[in-house]
């Protein structure tokens, strides 16, 4: 008795790992059904069976680097026509004959860094939120579709039988 108690255990165990949920987390993270972090190679491993699911996963993670590159990048230039503006005098000395010199203030703060800087922001924006939209709706598909069977892989099946001698289990993979 106990030995048949300990394989429907072991089997009922092994189906639960078998159907495996994800759970998305902030910034891409996707997170198994005990919480532990999947890398996106494990991530797209998992998606291989569908390849919508997949195509959309690898183009929310473009999304993500493109963004990323916009953010920091913008962030970058910045702070590199504000350390120009800091360090710059201003001022430019112009000769006005005979050995003299006129000095005149420049306007050297922002300068087409800083506008290029806040249209990287900017267009980044939209971006991050987008990449993080499109990963949750993958991960929330996945999980669906996990949950109604509707899988392109092989499906197990359990029957219960009886017969004049008793009551049995048949475990069937298609």
């Amino acid at each position: 008795m106990i030995k048949q108690v300990l394989i429907l255990l072991l089997f009922f165990i092994s189906l639960q790992s078998y159907s495996q949920k994800l759970v998305y987390k902030s910034n891409g993270n996707i997170l198994n059904s005990e919480n532990q972090k999947i890398k996106p190679d494990q991530v797209r491993e998992l998606l291989a069976n569908n390849e919508e699911f997949l195509a959309d996963y690898n183009a929310a993670r473009s999304k993500k680097t493109i963004g990323n590159v916009l953010l920091i990048g913008g962030f970058g230039f910045l702070v590199a026509d504000l350390i120009h503006g800091v360090t710059a005098s201003g001022m430019t000395a112009t000769p006005t004959g005979g050995g003299n010199y006129s000095l005149q203030s420049e306007r050297t703060y922002p300068t087409a860094l800083t506008y290029i800087g806040v249209a990287a922001i900017i267009i980044a924006i939209p971006v991050k939120i987008g990449f993080s939209k499109k990963i949750k709706n993958v991960v929330n598909e996945y999980n669906n579709q996990k949950a109604t069977g509707n899988l392109d892989i092989n499906k197990q099946k359990l029957d219960i039988i009886t017969n004049s001698k008793g009551i049995g289990f048949r475990f069937t993979l298609n």
